[in-house]
């Protein structure tokens, strides 16, 4: 191409993009700007399933990563808005990365035992032991909605063969009660908020013969 053609292809050039409305460019660069949040999104969606597949990662390596994100919410204030536009249900995702008042859930079970018949919920973990004479008290920590994790012990205990007796109840938590001939044990099920902790507390106390 002759210096003639290159000169007369850039002035065209200027002169198409000169003729294009501010309006158009406008258009362009909020679409430009939803690309990004979504790509950004997209990560964060990768790093949330990645989490959920190493529950062994260190507590450094969380930390790392939750101030990594922390980081882009703030360089992109109102991003989770805007994606949550977008993308139903995109919001509660972030929100699982973002840190909610200093908590740091356990990676690992504490020393001790669990105790009574039903497994373990999936998910929880042992935050909690301590034994004092005839009484057993284990404490649980973990991400889950709390009329499932109730149904799983409610119908546990029930197939064990133990009668149950509702203490108390409110929404965000309730006390049952669960017997079979001299054994007892106390659950206690909470909801921590809106970042969706739970709490359970399993108290077993053997009565004397």
């Amino acid at each position: 191409m002759s210096k003639l053609n290159k000169h007369l292809f850039l002035q065209q050039a200027v002169t198409t993009l000169g003729s294009i409305r501010a309006r158009t460019w406008l258009i362009l660069g909020m679409v430009a700007l939803g690309i990004v949040s979504l790509l950004i999104w997209a990560g964060i969606t990768v790093l949330s399933w990645l989490w959920s597949q190493a529950p062994a990662m260190t507590e450094a390596g969380k930390r790392f990563t939750g101030e990594a994100v922390t980081q882009v919410e703030q360089l992109t204030p109102g991003l989770r808005g805007q994606v949550e536009q977008w993308i139903p249900g995109a919001k509660e995702q972030i929100e699982q990365w973002l840190p909610k008042g200093g908590e740091i859930l356990p990676t690992n079970d504490v020393s001790g035992i669990d105790v009574g018949p039903v497994p373990r919920f999936p998910g929880l973990i042992r935050s909690y032991f301590a034994r004092d004479g005839q009484t057993i008290e284990v404490r649980y920590v973990g991400r889950a909605a709390l009329n499932v994790v109730l149904a799983h012990y409610v119908q546990g205990f029930t197939t064990a063969g133990y009668t149950q007796e509702v203490m108390s109840a409110t929404p965000d938590g309730e006390q049952h009660r669960f017997r079979r001939g001299h054994k007892s044990i106390d659950l206690s099920l909470t909801r921590g908020g809106q970042s969706g902790l739970v709490e359970l507390r399993l108290k077993q106390l053997q009565e004397r013969l």
